[in-house]
């Protein structure tokens, strides 16, 4: 009798396992804009987890490594997983029209132009809080809120809110994010993010504005997309996005947007020397042979409030993926970003990504 009331409550029970192993090699020449400094590394995230489901409560957890290879000490003796963590640990509910999430957990917003899981590096970003998503018809809301600081509760947190409607392709929402820490004045960042597509043509735009103390920063988006409906899939899109000197990204996943080699917004032009970014872009995307998608990306990046040159470089992305079979997909890519007073950097890798 006790046997068949264990297997009819695990029979209610359901159980999505999630397993991944992503080795990635890159090599660059410094990212400096200087002779020498050439690196190679491979590095590799591993990651395990499940979600168990009961009518509506969900429990996640994924715990992952995160690793260079060759960084322990002895390939015998060292077996202590330096780099071990709990990436997502959380609950959920979910009712007719509205979802809770709490504890650990990836949060992104549209585009990750504010709020993103950065994917793209090994370890990812989570946040430690809550997550209250709403959908009542064409209209749809999400309202968070974490704890930053690992110090003392809520030494620094952020809260943020996203809610608009979205009807026949088309979406306009209103996105705010507060954000502060002890001893600095309370961080505003406010604005509206929009998109649209009819036919072959689709397009988004974008403004915020960030308020800190005496500090005021603003950003400004817009891209436009024609994507021909014919079998090689291809794609031309122009992209402008321009941000002030005192305006920062927040959490963002900025890998995507400021060009892939990570040097425009993270080493120079950004709010921190305070000369901000431009960035305008072509990017072209098509499916030239079966099962292989290839992405090429032209960059001016420019300074908006420049110190001397208003130019800060040229960047050129050209990348493939490919799936392999299923659950295992190839990438492979590469960078070079040009200077007029510094030699050219160069950036390649190779990543296999097994996803279960």
């Amino acid at each position: 009798m006790l046997l068949l009331l264990v297997t009819a409550q695990a029979a209610e029970l359901e159980a999505t396992p999630h397993v991944q192993v992503r080795p990635r090699v890159e090599a660059s020449t410094g990212k400096d804009g200087a002779e020498g400094g050439e690196t190679a590394v491979v590095s590799q995230r591993a990651r395990l987890g499940a979600t168990m489901t009961r009518d509506a409560l969900s429990v996640h957890a994924t715990v992952q490594d995160v690793r260079a290879w060759g960084s322990e000490s002895d390939t015998l003796g060292d077996f202590h997983a330096d780099a071990l963590d709990m990436h997502e640990a959380w609950f959920a509910w979910t009712g007719d029209s509205a979802t809770l999430k709490l504890g650990r957990q990836e949060i992104a917003l549209h585009e990750h132009r504010l709020v993103g899981n950065v994917d793209w590096t090994q370890q990812g970003r989570a946040f430690d809080g809550a997550l209250l998503s709403l959908n009542d018809g064409p209209v749809s809301a999400d309202l968070g809120a974490a704890v930053l600081s690992q110090a003392a509760w809520f030494e620094s947190a952020t809260v943020f809110l996203r809610a608009g409607p979205a009807l026949d392709g088309a979406a306009v929402d209103v996105v705010s994010v507060l954000d502060w820490t002890d001893g600095a004045d309370l961080r505003s960042t406010s604005g509206l993010y929009a998109k649209g597509a009819s036919g072959i043509v689709r397009g988004r735009v974008e403004g915020y504005a960030q308020v800190q103390g005496d500090t005021f920063g603003w950003m400004a988006g817009a891209a436009g997309t024609v994507a021909p409906e014919v079998a090689t899939r291809p794609s031309v899109t122009l992209w402008y996005d321009h941000l002030s000197g005192d305006f920062a990204t927040l959490y963002a996943t900025n890998h995507k947007f400021y060009g892939l080699a990570d040097i425009a917004w993270f080493t120079t032009g950004n709010h921190v020397d305070g000369q901000g970014l431009q960035d305008a872009a072509l990017k072209l995307a098509a499916v030239p042979v079966a099962e292989v998608k290839a992405k090429l990306d032209a960059h001016v990046f420019l300074y908006s409030e420049p110190l001397a040159d208003a130019v800060l470089g040229q960047e050129v992305d050209l990348w493939f993926t490919r799936g392999l079979t299923d659950g295992l997909a190839l990438a492979t890519g590469g960078s070079v970003f040009l200077r007029a007073s510094a030699d050219p950097d160069l950036w390649g890798w190779l990543q296999l990504d097994a996803k279960l």
